[in-house]
């Protein structure tokens, strides 16, 4: 999360003393966490997702392994695996940059994808349109459709389906509360709202309603995608780029952490569910000539959706 020392940032502070106070002790407690992600990154091998065996790669953005176990409905258990990153752009440049998978299309709602090589897979197709400036997000329908218009267009490649949920801004009844008492950015983006980690320290949301929110918007993106599996064939896989940290002291006199933009790792952010569900019939994959896309956002737009989700300013 960043901590821009912004004009208006200054004027909440003199009016909360307490938020810098808060400052204070997160500043204090980035030596001991950092110190703690170098220990539990010690010798942990990250998974090679691409190399794996399937049809279907859904990807959830920030989901974490404990919540995922805790509410997924599917039959099959879930493992734990270390993701390449602990964020999605550190996840995409170990995962995808500088290698080429031209028999997979790739539907992302995440902005850092268009960083990527336009010939990295036979397609790239950007959600473009279909993002909601109201709350700042794209809504896991819309994956969801995309991902079966390309299945029948398509239905000798690999599919990997990159849903924006359950990261914030979260999607559900105790979000929809929350959007209408507290101006938040990246649910409604628009003037000098809090993001929602600040709105927390200023007291105007619990730890408790942030968890809740979270919890929501993972349930509403699970059943979109059993909804969604139950449409396409092939072997599935569901796992996430990243975890999230949702207000955790990683000792107990440190301040909480929340997101996954600190620059430090933790087990809840490297370690991300895999759930691997098996179908009845299986795609006859093939590689071809990638498919050319045009990239329609300006990187005006790309910055305005990154600050959205919580990633600038």
């Amino acid at each position: 999360m960043r901590h821009d020392l912004s004009i208006e940032n200054v004027r909440r502070a003199l009016r909360n003393p307490r938020l810098v106070r808060r400052e204070i002790h997160r500043l204090l407690s980035v030596p001991l966490n950092r110190g703690y992600g170098w220990y539990t990154d010690r010798g942990v091998k990250s998974m090679d997702m691409m190399a794996q065996d399937w049809d279907n790669l859904i990807i959830l953005d920030a989901c974490r392994a404990d919540y995922f176990e805790a509410q997924h409905d599917f039959e099959e258990s879930s493992d734990r695996v270390v993701s390449p990153g602990k964020r999605s752009w550190e996840f995409m440049q170990k995962t995808f940059l500088g290698k080429q998978f031209h028999d997979t299309i790739y539907i992302t709602s995440n902005p850092y994808a268009t960083r990527l090589a336009d010939d990295a897979f036979f397609k790239i197709e950007y959600l473009i349109d279909e993002w909601d400036d109201d709350i700042g997000t794209i809504h896991p329908e819309e994956v969801s459709q995309a991902a079966l218009d390309a299945h029948e267009k398509y239905p000798d490649k690999r599919l990997i389906l990159h849903f924006m949920q359950p990261h914030r801004p979260y999607l559900g009844p105790t979000a929809e509360e929350l959007r209408e008492r507290v101006d938040l950015k990246g649910y409604r983006n628009e003037g000098d709202g809090l993001q929602i980690w600040g709105a927390v320290k200023e007291g105007k949301v619990s730890v408790d309603e942030v968890r809740q929110a979270y919890s929501e918007s993972l349930d509403i993106v699970l059943d979109v995608v059993e909804e969604l599996l139950a449409e396409i064939n092939g072997k599935s896989v569901i796992t996430a780029d990243h975890g999230e940290m949702l207000g955790e002291r990683l000792f107990p006199f440190t301040s909480r952490v929340w997101g996954h933009s600190e620059g430090f790792s933790t087990p809840t952010l490297r370690y991300v569910p895999w759930l691997e569900v098996e179908a009845n019939s299986r795609r006859d994959i093939t590689s071809s000539s990638p498919v050319m896309t045009e990239k329609e956002l300006t990187d005006s737009d790309i910055e305005d959706r990154l600050r959205a989700l919580g990633y600038t300013g």
